[in-house]
């Protein structure tokens, strides 16, 4: 009997123990942190800019909120920071829960940088009480004396050594016109005002190791056109080609290096001539700008048709690239290239603020993407782009609300800055930037 509850007690205790180790719970498995993955909307700035942040989870890529900033160490208040102080500075992303973001640099600029904003248009002289061509410098109007100033049109400028030059045509009749250029406030004439059977119009300008390019047309016959440029003010231009009256225009210039890039129109067929070896342009249309990569890649802005609307577009090394959407009218009327980014200045037809009809937009594109200069509210057209360090400034024309005057603007990193007198029309035809010296 005693074997039988010894026995017993020593089964109990084996299923005691038995279910005791089926019950006890399992350790836990330990799971590593996500790591958090920073990235900024920019990482060198200039001073006074501001950068975004963005924060995911680098193994699910899934965005987090709510993680804490740190820049040099010191959190700050959301994903969004101004840097001020000149130098670099490591930003890192923190949230517990997750292991720590890689740091970022961002590396901040002087903005030594103040700059002078050249703007190349038309607008009203109160001196003289009427409409003349000038030009601002940083919202000053500068007006050139001279006896047919305003039988004057200014087409483009540029700044060199601080040197203003400004290309232009001077009417006489719709027959009759001559080429000029300003050098400073000295006149300089490219054609011969005086010949009544001369007709030549200065469209471009470009100054290269000292030297002024100047790009326009040049009537040959009663039928015939030429496509040229002047060199230093020479009395007789540099022929590029000849084509038909009607049919050959739209000259434009620049020099990189030793090499001199013309473009234009020669009998309808959008063209570039390189030291003058011509190279025909993909599809149709009219060209408005040229501009030369360090790579030296070809960038000629400009538009044409595709069967039914005007297209805004540009060629690289002669192929087209178009950039309207096709829907409605739009041009593409300047072409600047920074750092391998490709920008173009024009304008859009596109649907009204209000949801009902159309209107134009000024913006421009960069590498493709339309960035919108105005809301859609009132017609609007950029005419000019100039970049500098990233920065971009656009030049154009606001055509406002009924029974306001045209007004010449300017667009300096997005911000509007209104030109030309409130009670008088004025345009925006050009834009040059340059850093101011410092002494």
């Amino acid at each position: 009997m005693k074997k039988l509850i010894a026995n017993t007690l020593l089964l109990t205790v084996v299923w005691f123990c038995a279910c005791s180790e089926e019950q006890k719970p399992a350790p836990p498995v330990e799971e590593e942190d996500l790591t958090l993955q920073l990235s900024a909307s920019e990482t060198t700035v200039m001073a006074s800019s501001t950068v975004t942040f963005k924060v995911i989870a680098m193994e699910t890529q899934q965005t987090v909120s709510g993680a804490d900033i740190y820049i040099d160490g010191n959190k700050i208040n959301g994903y969004q920071h101004v840097f001020d102080e000149v130098g670099t500075q490591s930003v890192v992303a923190k949230i517990q829960g997750y292991m720590d973001s890689e740091p970022v640099t961002i590396t901040v600029l002087d903005q030594m940088a103040e700059v002078d904003v050249y703007v190349l248009g038309g607008g009203y002289d109160e001196v003289s009480g009427g409409i003349r061509p000038l030009y601002w410098k940083n919202g000053e109007p500068a007006i050139y004396s001279h006896e047919s100033s305003e039988n004057m049109i200014y087409n483009k400028m540029v700044v060199a050594d601080n040197q203003v030059y400004i290309a232009g045509e001077r009417q006489f009749t719709r027959a009759i016109a001559s080429a000029f250029y300003w050098e400073n406030d000295t006149y300089v004439e490219l054609s011969d005002p005086n010949d009544s059977d001369d007709y030549a119009i200065a469209y471009d300008i470009c100054v290269s190791k000292g030297d002024v390019y100047v790009a326009g047309i040049k009537a040959k016959t009663n039928n015939m056109m030429d496509i040229v440029y002047w060199e230093n003010s020479g009395e007789t231009p540099v022929h590029v080609a000849s084509g038909t009256l009607g049919q050959t225009g739209n000259s434009v210039v620049t020099v990189s290096g030793d090499d001199v890039y013309v473009a234009g129109v020669l009998n309808a067929a959008p063209t570039y001539w390189k030291n003058g070896e011509a190279v025909s342009l993909e599809g149709t249309g009219t060209v408005t700008d040229i501009a030369v990569s360090d790579q030296g890649d070809v960038y000629i802005s400009g538009h044409g048709s595709n069967g039914n609307v005007t297209v805004a577009k540009y060629w690289k090394n002669g192929q087209e690239v178009i950039l309207g959407t096709g829907e409605g009218d739009s041009e593409a009327r300047a072409v600047f290239v920074e750092n391998g980014d490709v920008y173009v200045a024009g304008y859009e037809k596109v649907l009204h603020k209000s949801g009902t009809g159309t209107v134009n937009v000024a913006r421009y594109w960069k590498n493709g993407e339309a960035i919108d200069l105005t809301d859609r509210l009132y017609r609007a057209e950029a005419n000019a782009i100039y970049v500098l360090d990233g920065k971009v400034y656009v030049a154009g024309i606001d055509f406002g609300s009924s029974g306001k005057p045209v007004a010449a603007m300017y667009w300096g990193n997005g911000k509007a800055i209104q030109l030309s007198h409130d009670d008088h029309r004025g345009h925006a035809a050009d834009i040059f930037v340059v850093k101011r010296t410092q002494d």
